[in-house]
């Protein structure tokens, strides 16, 4: 399990907070786990999940699984909680672990294939990129390094593609020069954009996640450094020009007042980034760096945590939490900073560390849970998947970019954005356009024809958005 708590947040906070009736909690799938004989064949420790465009959820489990000595799964399961193991990370007769283990930051590229991280093992011991069918079908497609110096960096650990079809990722958390950001193509060519430097302040020791903005930037936040390099930031890269610009330093200068970033950065339809910091506190910032602190989210939420723009416009999220006295947290929040509600996870019935939270196209929250659970209490084993009904309306279609930004009839466009399973109609300009849906985060169009200049619109169960750029049919 990869779990990025910080060294220098040894204590617990406390707010008093007025909660609004809190959301309702359910389980949908608990790994089993035979505690004696340590058999778990779908896994344990799930760290991943992700709506596929076929309706499903997707994810990683970091241990566990069929075959000798199996150490993670990839994982289907349905909203209805049926399960089933597409991939399990299993050793070779001479005991070899060639595709690696310990896989996470599940990806479902635009070609229909899965990509993700394993952060152990490969050829070299430190880890690989993989390809995955959803029939399962393996393809290492790189192999990090064999010593913690080389520099492609070592045990990955997130993962993202982008609107050029490239993926970008981070290795780490660990100290220089093995914590990167990286790129790789669809056929794995593979490439170090960033070597981070914990000794250089505020710069921070790995990735938690990214996201790409309307203007082509990627925005993303490093994981804080050890005891002594207690420091991390918030980054834009430039993919044009592979320009690295830290836009905010979370600087921690008294080891009682900590004030790292402890999530990846969300972009909400207004076009502002929100995240969480130590302690559980929330901050804004714009794409140009303007930051300022809002609000405080957690009575003892000092782990790291998720968060997100729920359909209802807040800020929805979750704390990882930890041991059975402090199980971990969902929230919901304004984009002032307010707390609006919160509910606390239950160890022997929901798990705890809650983790990798996703709002589906039923408006629902998805998310799992790292230990415990409801089929046994042994902290080593097991975990959950679960969901949060929070009441609230099918989140509709974002709209991030598209690419190209002009073509003729019959050409293949490609539409970023959000919430995009589900979709029922695409169009240009008011004309219906043959669509499909690539993933949760793109779709593919086709030029109709009859189509003129203007905006390209999504519509799904919670509504149509149209593009705020027009597409220039030639």
């Amino acid at each position: 399990m990869r779990v990025k708590v910080l060294s220098v947040l040894l204590i617990l906070f406390f707010v008093t907070a007025v909660f609004a009736q809190s959301p309702t909690l359910s389980l949908v799938f608990a790994f089993p786990c035979n505690t004696s004989t340590f058999v778990c064949p779908d896994g344990y420790f799930p760290e991943e999940l992700i709506e596929g465009s076929d309706g499903n959820f997707y994810g990683a489990a970091a241990g566990g699984g069929l075959g000798k000595n199996a150490q993670g799964t990839v994982f289907k399961i349905t909203p209805s909680g049926e399960i089933s193991v597409i991939y399990s990370f299993a050793e070779n007769p001479d005991g070899s672990l060639p595709n690696g283990s310990a896989p996470g930051s599940l990806v479902e590229g635009t070609d229909g294939f899965l990509y993700g991280i394993t952060s152990e093992n490969g050829a070299n011991g430190f880890g690989t990129l993989c390809k995955l069918s959803k029939t399962g079908t393996v393809q290492v497609l790189h192999n990090f390094c064999g010593t913690e110096s080389c520099s492609d960096g070592a045990n990955p650990g997130f993962l993202m593609q982008a609107i050029d079809g490239n993926f970008y990722g981070g290795t780490g958390p660990t100290d220089y020069p093995t914590s990167v950001l990286f790129r790789m193509t669809r056929s794995g060519t593979y490439t170090v954009l960033r070597t981070f430097d914990s000794k250089t302040q505020p710069d921070g020791t790995g990735i938690y996640g990214m996201v790409q903005a309307a203007d082509g930037n990627l925005y993303g936040t490093t994981v804080a450094g050890a005891q002594f390099t207690p420091y991390n930031s918030l980054f834009r890269f430039n993919l044009v020009n592979g320009q690295y610009t830290i836009l905010h330093g979370f600087n921690t200068p008294n080891f009682n007042l900590p004030g790292v970033a402890t999530s990846a950065p969300v972009l909400t339809a207004s076009g502002q980034l929100f995240g969480l910091q130590a302690f559980g506190d929330m901050y804004e910032m714009s794409l140009t760096g303007n930051y300022r602190k809002i609000g405080n989210l957690s009575r003892e939420g000092f782990f790291d945590g998720n968060i997100l723009q729920g359909s209802d416009g807040n800020l929805w999220g979750d704390f990882l939490g930890g041991d059975c006295s402090g199980e971990g947290i969902a929230f919901s929040a304004s984009t002032t900073g307010t707390l609006l509600q919160s509910v606390t996870f239950d160890c022997n019935t929901i798990g705890e560390e809650p983790a990798a939270m996703i709002q589906a196209a039923d408006g629902k929250f998805y998310g799992v849970t790292l230990g415990f659970g409801g089929v046994s209490t042994n902290p080593v084993l097991d975990g959950t998947i679960w969901s949060l009904d929070g009441g609230l309306l099918p989140p509709s279609p974002g709209i991030t970019a598209f690419r190209p930004a002009s073509g003729k009839v019959g050409w293949r466009v490609i539409v970023q954005g959000s919430h995009l399973v589900g979709a029922t109609a695409v169009t240009v300009n008011g004309v219906n356009a043959a669509f499909q849906v690539l993933s949760v985060n793109y779709i593919s169009l086709t030029v109709p024809s009859g189509a003129t200049t203007g905006p390209i619109a999504i519509t799904n169960a919670g509504g149509t958005t149209a593009s705020a750029k027009p597409f220039t049919v030639q």
